[in-house]
């Protein structure tokens, strides 16, 4: 027997965002863009439409190109796209310490810890929201700077007590599905700062440490059409809300009304 969905019309109409790889068009842009940094910050930035690294995803966000997060690879990944074979950043970071064992990434994490304002951990941090700017005292000439889209989410299943343990998903919460029939690998570090996203086999990597490495398997997924979609999402719920202010009036009135005529006053 077929079965098919009651979807309401209104609903139908909807369209959902889209996750789809950068285009070459996307890639000028981004090229353009990079050629006001500094000769040292250009080393980090100059990556090729074949490839990816954190600057990258994160510099594309500034520029108006939004790349997918972590749990929207999740979402493309769950919904067929095909990823297995390369890897994608997601435009975050993972804190587990206010310092980091390597060398070129310590500067970063006490410079993020300390605006962030965290001063102990008790548990790994994923941090989304970010931006890049200019920094000659960074070993990648370049730094991060918390916006006000920035957001601290606690992490405790990135603990490096996880390190290749075998997980089948990643929840919208950021805690792991963890199992042992399944294919999927959690890869984490001991402390320090770290880049996140999915790796080729499609695990969940957590314990990049060179921020600026990009292979020619890496590719950026990015994420269109969500504003419209968004603007009429809103307009449907915001005329269900009215329909439904409407009803309950109409049913206060003649509750008020029955009331009346039972105590004789109609």
């Amino acid at each position: 027997m077929n079965k098919v969905k009651l979807i309401p019309e209104e609903l139908r109409k909807f369209e959902f965002p889209t996750a789809r790889f950068l285009s070459e068009q996307e890639q000028k842009t981004y090229e353009e863009a990079i050629k006001k940094y500094s000769k040292k910050a250009k080393k980090s930035l100059n990556i090729s439409q074949k490839g990816s690294n954190l600057f990258k995803v994160l510099l594309l966000n500034q520029i108006g190109i939004r790349t997918a997060t972590l749990l929207e690879l999740e979402q493309a990944l769950e919904n067929g796209m095909s990823l297995k074979g390369s890897y994608e950043d997601a435009p975050s970071v993972i804190l587990r310490s206010n310092s980091d064992s390597y060398g070129p990434n310590d500067y970063l994490a006490k410079d993020l810890t300390k605006k962030l304002k965290i001063k102990s951990f008790k548990t790994p941090l994923v941090i989304n929201g970010l931006k890049i700017k200019q920094d000659k005292n960074s070993y990648y000439g370049l730094s991060l700077e918390i916006t006000d889209k920035t957001q601290i989410i606690k992490a405790p299943d990135f603990n490096h007590k996880n390190n290749q343990r075998k997980f089948s998903k990643i929840n919208p919460d950021y805690t792991i599905e963890f199992g042992n029939k399944v294919n999927r690998t959690l890869y984490t570090r001991t402390n320090g700062f770290s880049r996140l996203g999915l790796g080729s086999g499609l695990g969940l990597g957590s314990y990049w440490i060179d921020l600026t490495y990009s292979g020619s398997y890496g590719r950026v997924v990015v994420v269109s059409g969500e504003a419209t979609s968004q603007n009429f999402l809103d307009g449907y719920i915001n005329n269900l809300q009215k329909q439904r202010d409407e009803q309950i009036t109409n049913i206060n009135k003649k509750y008020q009304k029955a009331v009346s005529v039972l105590e004789g006053k109609e």
